[in-house]
């Protein structure tokens, strides 16, 4: 019985992600926990699984947006579930994610792949081959405070970052790197084995990338080309396509799915989507739970 290890990074939205952890619960696998520092943790003091373990990460991370807290964030989950057990699989999915298919079809999936596929997507469009250009050509700094609540403060450090960026592609200023660099999706299911070279590389990651805003996207797809496993991931050729997950980036930034949507998802070949919100349409959230639960009946 191989056995899959699911990292699940929360901040909100209680009621979709204890559906979302009765959609994994299952003796095959285990649901790495970690609250944002900042998530209302008497919120989630009710979060239950009936056949899965929780094991909840030693430290909290203060995670911001597009930060390299998120990349401290990720290094932990897999941190994690290396220590816990030797899993097939690493799942690192959001609070705010569903599975699609019912942990029959995800586990039969991933047995069915070539031994040490790594399911990671990857962005060749040319808008994120130029995205991918301005974030990594120069320094950016205040990442940390992309969100920053107070709306003055937040607009004269944009001010003060963009200027910077500004000031260093008018003296010529770009960054050297010693790797090729790739984009895509951050979230991913990746081996053990893969997990653990990020984990021993995480001084390297915080290093390069401390400076690279959403290097969340970056530093997995990079990483795998520039290393013994680039010949472990499942398909480059469309954009995103070997992430296994249904996001919608044209509607959205990401879409939030509603009931209208429901036939679209169910008829999806995607293991997982993203996003859902139970305060926007807590229906599509029950549906999708509902159309599982009736499957693994059948």
């Amino acid at each position: 019985m191989s056995r899959h290890a699911y990292c699940i990074i929360a901040h909100t939205d209680s009621y979709c992600l204890q559906t979302l952890i009765d959609l994994l619960d299952d003796e095959r696998n285990d649901i790495i926990l970690l609250f944002d520092k900042k998530a209302p943790i008497d919120q989630f003091t009710n979060i239950r699984s009936k056949k899965s373990r929780i094991v909840t990460p030693p430290q909290l991370v203060d995670i911001q947006w597009g930060d390299i807290s998120q990349l401290k964030a990720e290094l932990s989950c897999f941190k994690t579930a290396i220590q816990v057990d030797n899993y097939k699989y690493i799942h690192l999915i959001s609070g705010q994610d569903l599975p699609l298919k019912n942990q029959n079809h995800i586990h039969e999936f991933f047995d069915k792949l070539p031994s040490g596929t790594n399911m990671i997507g990857f962005a060749s469009s040319e808008f994120n081959k130029e995205d991918l250009a301005e974030k990594t050509d120069y320094y950016h700094f205040f990442i940390s405070r992309y969100r920053y609540p107070i709306r003055f403060i937040r607009k004269i450090l944009t001010k003060y970052r963009n200027s910077i960026v500004r000031l260093q592609k008018l003296i010529g200023f770009k960054r050297r790197w010693n790797l090729k660099l790739y984009k895509g999706c951050n979230w991913v299911s990746i081996t053990p084995e893969f997990a653990k070279f990020l984990v021993e590389n995480e001084d390297l990651i915080e290093k390069k990338f401390r400076y690279v805003p959403c290097a969340d996207e970056i530093y997995k797809q990079t990483l795998i080309m520039s290393s013994p496993f680039k010949d472990t991931v499942y398909d480059m050729r469309l954009d995103f396509a070997g992430m296994t997950r249904k996001i919608d980036w044209t509607r959205g930034c990401p879409y939030t799915w509603n009931e209208y949507d429901f036939n679209e998802l169910i008829t999806s070949e995607s293991l997982f989507a993203r996003k859902f919100s139970s305060i926007i349409d807590k229906k599509i959230i029950d549906r999708i739970k509902e159309n599982i639960l009736n499957n693994e009946q059948q």
